[in-house]
């Protein structure tokens, strides 16, 4: 592309993007997106930079796709624009270097001829709102040197998951990583019932309870002792009651469905949801995987099979995947399950013991949203695929929340027990070791107290429809605390 062509798609993006990004803000009857948790914390960081503030000057987006980064971009540049219009600049690179064959080196450079003034020189803020950056190979020196130029631009820019671990050491002292997750449980009863009341003012909004969270995380993960962990579950049942007082027991399982999942909060029918749900694995596999690994067409028509075949099992042997995909070899599935780890498709769990176990034995994968497993599975099962595997889509809520928790960890500790028998999870600090049971009806309390024993843990947890029971070193968790981390 030539530099007039260049300045011709930026001309048309400064005077038409408030306009195309506000079709990325409400859905097809044109009502408004709510706003997630996350656009509280960036817009903090903007209004901190407009004052003044110049410690962070970048943020990055990386998140699964679907889960609203294109939203969040679309929502905080209309939050702004009122004020800065003039100085403001969305950029989609997967169009610039797609559809436009150019880069984001260059696309900067002739925005500068655009302003009549470099970067360098600026003497007023600018913003920039980048969607898809991981499309461009060298979007980290781009985003470097304008760090390194100028004081007066903040850059907000999504990506693929990967985003974070893509960049370089350098880089990550300049720009600050917010992953955007799917939805727990609480943002989306708060989002749905928002909603609600939008059309019906008898609705009650259900807010979280101020600081649950973090008390029962602590309470379950920071305890030192079987009987300190029940104390503090027992001193919390009066608020997670009052949270779940009025909430209709349905909305457990709309939310093991789809619930994660932003687009589930405006569109009712479940069809619609399968099929958005199915697209979303289609571009993970079209688009992102291509970028993250060098896979050949073969292999990437496979990729939705080795999946299918995931979300109809537990744990995970190559091997045997090897032997049922005619036609891939170990070293390409293995490639292939890494880079879905990368995408966040899949967490992948270890099994618990020497690095010749985590090696030897099969690994466990979950889904980061179960709404995938959901829809992979009822193509094959039908309707029955929920109510077959509703406790494989807890596991993937509670996988979910311990990969949030425990992610940025140098050294992840979360682990399971790849013994017959052996517990869902085991949680592995350096100071204690908790194993963790999960079911969505009743449980025996036998493989959590044979993997405690085993381990030589501090105290096991089995999360079920149960009350909060203390059986010797171990305690019943009623799924309701659960599902308010």
């Amino acid at each position: 592309m030539n530099n007039i062509q260049l300045n011709q798609y930026l001309q048309n993006q400064l005077n038409r993007a408030p306009y195309l990004l506000k079709t990325y803000t409400q859905d097809e009857q044109g009502n408004t997106y709510l706003t997630r948790n996350m656009f509280i914390r960036v817009e903090k960081l903007i209004n901190d930079f407009i004052a003044g503030q110049r410690e962070v000057r970048m943020v990055g987006i990386p998140g699964l796709r679907g889960v609203g980064k294109t939203t969040l971009l679309a929502q905080l540049f209309l939050k702004f624009s009122p004020r800065y219009s003039k100085d403001m600049l969305y950029i989609s690179t997967d169009q610039v270097v797609n559809e436009l064959r150019a880069d984001l080196y260059s696309v900067f450079e002739e925005y500068q001829k655009i302003l009549g003034v470099p970067f360098e020189k600026l003497d007023r803020n600018l913003f920039i709102f980048i969607d898809e950056i991981h499309f461009d190979k060298k979007w980290t020196a781009v985003l470097k040197s304008i760090y390194d130029r100028s004081k007066k631009v903040f850059v907000v820019c999504t990506g693929s998951s990967a985003l974070s671990l893509q960049s370089t050491t350098d880089l990550a002292r300049r720009v600050v990583f917010e992953k955007l997750y799917p939805m727990n449980f609480s943002e989306y009863m708060l989002l749905k019932t928002r909603y609600e009341f939008l059309k019906d003012k008898t609705v009650s909004i259900k807010y979280p309870v101020r600081g649950l969270k973090e008390a029962i995380k602590k309470a379950l993960f920071y305890s030192s002792s079987v009987d300190e962990c029940f104390s503090r579950l027992a001193d919390l049942k009066a608020q997670v009651n009052k949270y779940w007082f009025g909430v209709d027991s349905l909305e457990v399982d709309k939310y093991l469905r789809f619930g994660t999942m932003p687009y589930a909060l405006t569109i009712k029918d479940e069809q619609r949801m399968h099929t958005l749900t199915n697209q979303q694995i289609d571009r993970v596999v079209e688009r992102d995987l291509p970028e993250l690994g060098k896979f050949d067409t073969n292999t990437l028509a496979m990729i939705k099979n080795i999946l299918l075949l995931i979300a109809g099992s537990g744990e995970v042997s190559v091997t045997n995947l090897s032997q049922i995909l005619k036609g891939i070899s170990i070293i390409t599935l293995i490639n292939v399950l890494e880079t879905l780890e990368k995408a966040e498709m899949l967490i992948r769990v270890y099994p618990y013991g020497s690095t010749y176990k985590k090696v030897r034995k099969p690994s466990k994968y979950h889904f980061m949203t179960p709404a995938v497993r959901h829809t992979l599975l009822t193509v094959v099962e039908g309707e029955s695929a929920f109510t077959n595997h509703k406790g494989w889509y807890l596991e993937d809520i509670v996988s979910l929340s311990l990969y949030r928790e425990f992610s940025q960890k140098l050294a992840s500790p979360i682990f399971y027990d790849s013994a017959k028998g052996g517990a869902d999870f085991i949680l592995a600090f350096p100071d204690r070791k908790i194993p963790i049971e999960i079911g969505y009806g009743k449980k025996e309390i036998d493989q959590v107290a044979s993997t405690l024993s085993k381990i030589k843990g501090h105290y096991g947890l089995i999360v079920s429809n149960s009350d909060l029971v203390k059986e010797g070193d171990i305690i019943r968790i009623p799924l309701q605390y659960m599902l308010l981390m």
